[in-house]
């Protein structure tokens, strides 16, 4: 009778094992206990498994604390929020990457551009207590990166003529903004100094502080700074002629959220030079014409189309595992 018990319950502990992990693996078929852990066909290591469940531990850590305000301490991991728990949420943002790096190497080996699936990941260091160490999942990623740019670029070369004018004006039609916008051509009005004619540097950076951010135009500013002993030269340039000197100084400051159209921002051009610089307009630079970019826009297209192939081929891949197994691998 005992005996009969202990099986019975090994049987309904595998079986929700084997329930939690298609859970967490985002609804793919129960996996048996007997097979070895693989996606579309191919054999994953634990020691592999492992390294896509610990490279997502930083993301989600990050996800979590910033949309639930989680606490990381002990007890993060198995914790829920909304229906999973930031364990369950890594184990399948990991199977998901897995499943996506695995279906794209099969594709690099029908290329012939890697001899077997995760070949990238030949050689790992080894570390305590973490198994393979993430710096080698860094470089496997960078590898496969290298290779999937390759591919793509043998995709290209082979479809090319696939690709018919009118599939390339419709894609340069709605994508022109985003990959062949010039840049705005920036106008602006300039008040430079020379360092070598200022006597009091520190009476002049004051005066500086006391103008930067203001509103108001720079041929008042030249002759107040000219009052006070500062010459400084007077110019109106627009970013498509200063050879990027203010340009790069006005880039600067609105990265820097200050360099809003009227707003006077200064910067200093080298050791020698301090420029103040007051945007007075910004024009939309226009697009880079169909024609001069039209084998970019096949490129393009064929990149897109490569792409979209892959990741339908990741999202219906078949996942086989062990949950025993799987279960083992958890974050802490």
């Amino acid at each position: 009778m005992k005996k009969k018990k202990t099986s019975l319950e090994l049987r309904l502990l595998l079986g929700l094992l084997s329930l939690a992990l298609t859970f967490s693996i985002g609804g793919c078929q129960a996996l048996k206990p007997t097979d070895a852990l693989a996606v579309a066909g191919t054999p994953i290591s634990t020691k592999v498994y492992r390294l896509f469940l610990q490279n997502e531990k930083a993301l989600t850590v990050n996800r979590y604390v910033t949309k639930y305000h989680a606490k990381y301490d002990t007890h993060f991991w198995q914790t829920k929020y909304g229906r999973q728990t930031p364990q369950q949420a890594a184990q399948v943002q990991a199977m998901k990457k897995l499943r996506q790096f695995v279906v794209e190497d099969q594709a690099l080996v029908k290329a012939k551009l890697l001899d077997k699936p995760l070949a990238e990941f030949a050689v790992l260091k080894k570390t305590n207590g973490t198994g393979a160490d993430l710096t080698g999942m860094a470089a496997a990623q960078k590898q496969h990166r290298e290779l999937m740019l390759k591919l793509q670029s043998q995709y290209v070369k082979a479809h090319r003529k696939s690709v018919t004018e009118k599939q390339q004006g419709g894609f340069y039609s709605h994508n022109k903004s985003k990959y062949w916008a010039r840049p705005n051509v920036i106008h602006y009005e300039t008040l430079t100094f020379n360092r070598g004619k200022i006597n009091n540097l520190s009476d002049f950076t004051a005066m500086i502080q006391q103008v930067n951010g203001q509103q108001t135009d720079l041929a008042s500013v030249q002759k107040v700074f000219g009052a006070a002993g500062f010459q400084g030269q007077l110019n109106q340039t627009d970013s498509l002629h200063d050879a990027d000197q203010y340009y790069g100084a006005y880039l600067r400051a609105t990265n820097d959220h200050t360099g809003q159209i009227g707003q006077i921002f200064a910067a200093w051009l080298s050791d020698r030079k301090m420029c103040l610089v007051r945007v007075t307009k910004s024009v939309h630079g226009g697009f880079v014409p169909f024609a001069d970019v039209q084998e970019d826009v096949t490129a393009k297209i064929l990149q897109k189309q490569l792409a979209e192939t892959l990741a339908n081929r990741a999202k219906h891949a078949g996942v086989n595992g062990d949950p025993a197994v799987l279960a083992k691998e958890t974050l802490a």
